[in-house]
């Protein structure tokens, strides 16, 4: 399946999109290449684009900590996701978080505003839209936030594996560990548990 296949299959997936809704989507999207270690979007930069993952995997991570210093990963983005700074781009505000590239990557760039003058008129992309957040950033994220606020270390690692079977082979351990609010080390520990 080519990467307009793949983000074809996956509004589908949600809604049923209409062939001249399909079309014009495609009109203000691209296919693009991004290296490991490379953004999507930087901290301060407003964003004026999202994402679709075609191939790749990518982190969301901020600063925290006392300082203001540590790395926290917000969320992690593979295949079939939608990384975006959406709270920035909705409000045209400097984003407070980076998305960069944890793999070689191939994402299909989609131009926000022109998505969104397309959302006010086509009922199927509001369907796709409205499902595509309660699934993904109201059950999915109510989930994650619940777990990291009652669950041990173990218990959130279980849930995230899970949720993410296929991912956690592939991320860094310092990455995960972050995303669970655990040090590496824990981490470690807990893994070699569930051998």
């Amino acid at each position: 399946m080519n990467e307009f296949d793949y983000l074809h299959s996956s509004l589908n997936s949600y809604a049923t999109i209409t062939d001249d809704t399909w079309s014009k989507i495609k009109s203000f999207s691209r296919v693009i290449k991004i290296k490991k270690m490379n953004f999507l979007i930087n901290m301060g930069e407003i964003p004026t684009s999202f994402y679709f993952v075609y191939k790749g995997i990518f982190r969301a991570y901020c600063f925290g900590g006392k300082d203001g210093t540590k790395e926290v990963n917000k969320v992690f983005f593979q295949e079939g996701s939608y990384p975006a700074s959406v709270c920035a781009a909705l409000k045209q505000e400097q984003s407070l978080f980076a998305i960069e590239a944890l793999e070689d990557s191939v994402v299909i760039q989609i131009d926000y505003k022109r998505y969104r003058n397309l959302l006010e008129e086509k009922e199927d992309l509001k369907w796709f839209h409205i499902n595509y957040i309660e699934k993904n950033w109201i059950i999915e994220k109510e989930i994650q936030e619940v777990s990291l606020l009652s669950d041990d270390a173990k218990e959130r690692y279980a849930q995230f594996l899970s949720q993410y079977p296929k991912l956690v082979a592939r991320l860094p351990l310092f990455h995960l560990a972050s995303k669970l609010g655990i040090t590496p080390t824990q981490l470690s520990r807990i893994r070699n548990d569930f051998k």
